[in-house]
Formats: structure tokens, C-alpha cells, sequence
């Protein structure tokens, strides 16, 4: 991308009706991606559903639909969610014949850099296909709500600060207008040291690491003195804290808490939460027959 200098490919799709030149098509895409070994993203008319819910009407799984999916597993691509409609073609006949066959897939390392991508159907104005539109950083957040985050209790007196914070408030009124201004003025407290305590952990955990690689490198070379070896124990056990609380929070936010802790997967933690906010993305809203579709329009019916 000229923007942000990111490196990735994009193979444009049109695939073929007949069975066989179809494996062939996923056999090429293979090598292709392989060739690369980059962020990827493939679109285009692939000229198959994914499943029989992609079609009108379609109730069995043929082996071309299970061959799609093989191809789609195999190179471990992410088929987005499809926004506006259920599908992109049409026969345009008085009893058409309509399935989703166009589509957008992408590679995680893609996703990871773009991970509010959602995919939308626009309207067909003349031809069979309707546009597919990809979006990336198309999900525009409000205000985030407040949540309590479970990697504060692993700051040592986290407790002693709430009930501090709590005690250091004083309101005059009902027990319901005390309990509610407290509640509100806490939230704040619990906020700004959030924010002071947690706001650089991604950057704390790079310069750490950085720090590990220096005195990795001149062990090597020359060795290292009782002095660094302490002062390098130390460093992996503030990188084994900024690890710990990093996973616990991707694991909320992923709501994947079944995994027992300790399984150190944050990326994946990552990939959930960006699939849980593409399903729970609104984009457009329909208020006694009429469909907003203007995120400010779509916000004020909401309210």
C-alpha cells in the first residue's frame, strides 16, 4: 500500500464452470501463494459456492462445494462474513437462479493488519454480478462502553486501590443516588489508571525484548557478568508479566474461555475478537419499514 507501505498480494479470480479446470484453478492459486509468501488476498468470481445455504433453493453438498472448501482450509484463508444480501449473482429470470459465488478471502497476516475488513454487496445495476465491496477499517467504533478487564488482578494492590478510590468519594443524597454517583466516579478513577498502568504494554514488551536480544547477542561473544545475568532474569520475568496480562485480556475479549490459561495464543485470541466484532457490526437498521443505511442515521435509531 503507497499509504502505510505495507506489503501485500491480490490475485483477481474468474473461475471456470467445468469440474476438472477447477482443480486445476486451485491447484494454480496454490503456487501462487506460495510463490509469494506475503500477506494475500483473492477475489473474484470463483464460480462455486462454499455450501449449499450459498445457493437458492441448494440443499446438497456436491464434491466440487467440498473441493472449495479443501482449497480454502489448506491455504488456512478467512472467508469473510458478507454484508447486504445473501447473494452476488442472479439469472435475471422470472424464476432466477441466484447463489454467492463471488467473494473476497484473505490470509490472516492480512487480516492482522487490516482487522476491521468486512465484505458488502452493492447494488446490481445491470449486470448478473452484483459489486463486492472490501472494506478495510470500515467498522467505525463510538464510544467504547466500560468493562472490567480480569489482567487488573494481576497488579499487585489493585484491591487496595478500588477500596481506596471508593472510600475518597463523597456524595450527599438517596442510598441509589449515592451508590450511583460513587459507582460513576470510580469508573473514572479505574479508567485514568488503566490507562497509566496498561497504555504502553505492546510498546514496554517490545523494548524488553529488544533489551533480551542486546545482552542474547554479547553472551555469544563474550559472555556475561553475574550483573547481566540478574539484570536479564529480571527482564524475562517483567516480559513473562506483559505476556500474561496481554493473553488474558485477547482471551475476554475473544470469549474463548474454555482454553486454560496459560495456552500463550494471543494471536488467536486476536482473531476471534476481530470475528466477534464483524458479526456484531450494524450497519444498517430497519425502523417501521424504512432501512438507514448512514452510520449517523443508523446511530439516532439506535438511540
Amino acid at each position: 500500500m503507497v499509504v502505510d507501505d505495507f506489503i501485500w498480494a491480490c490475485s483477481g479470480v474468474n473461475g471456470p464452470n467445468d469440474n476438472n479446470e477447477r482443480g486445476h484453478t486451485w491447484d494454480e492459486l496454490v503456487n501462487i501463494q506460495q510463490y509469494w509468501r506475503i500477506p494475500w488476498c483473492c477475489f473474484g468470481d470463483f464460480n462455486i459456492v462454499q455450501f449449499p445455504s450459498e445457493r437458492l433453493g441448494g440443499t446438497h453438498l456436491t464434491s466440487a462445494m467440498e473441493r472449495f472448501s479443501e482449497f480454502i482450509e489448506d491455504l488456512n484463508l478467512i472467508d469473510l462474513p458478507q454484508e447486504g444480501g445473501s447473494y452476488t449473482w442472479s439469472s435475471g429470470t422470472n424464476q432466477p437462479s441466484m447463489s454467492r459465488i463471488d467473494r473476497a478471502l484473505i490470509t490472516h497476516d492480512w487480516e492482522e493488519h487490516y482487522p476491521n475488513v468486512i465484505q458488502r454487496i452493492l447494488p446490481r445495476p445491470i449486470l448478473n454480478h452484483s459489486p463486492v465491496l472490501l472494506e478495510a477499517g470500515g467498522m467505525a467504533r463510538g464510544k467504547s462502553p466500560f468493562k472490567f478487564e480480569n489482567m487488573w488482578f494481576k497488579t499487585d494492590g489493585f484491591v487496595d486501590r478500588v477500596q481506596s478510590w471508593w472510600n475518597q468519594h463523597s456524595f450527599v443524597g438517596t442510598p441509589s443516588f449515592v451508590l450511583a454517583k460513587k459507582l460513576k466516579a470510580l469508573k473514572e478513577d479505574i479508567i485514568q489508571w488503566n490507562h497509566r498502568e496498561f497504555a504502553n504494554v505492546d510498546r514496554q514488551k517490545k523494548q524488553l525484548l529488544e533489551e533480551l536480544k542486546i545482552l542474547d547477542a554479547k553472551e555469544e561473544e563474550l559472555g556475561l557478568t553475574d550483573r547481566e545475568e540478574c539484570y536479564r532474569a529480571d527482564l524475562r520475568s517483567l516480559v513473562e508479566h506483559l505476556l500474561s496480562l496481554e493473553e488474558i485480556s485477547w482471551r475476554k475479549k475473544s470469549k474463548m474461555l474454555c482454553i486454560k490459561e496459560g495456552d500463550n495464543n494471543t494471536k488467536f485470541f486476536h482473531k476471534m475478537a476481530n470475528s466477534h466484532r464483524r458479526y456484531n457490526h450494524l450497519r444498517i437498521l430497519e425502523v417501521d419499514g424504512v432501512v438507514f443505511e448512514e452510520e449517523f442515521e443508523v446511530t439516532a435509531q439506535v438511540v
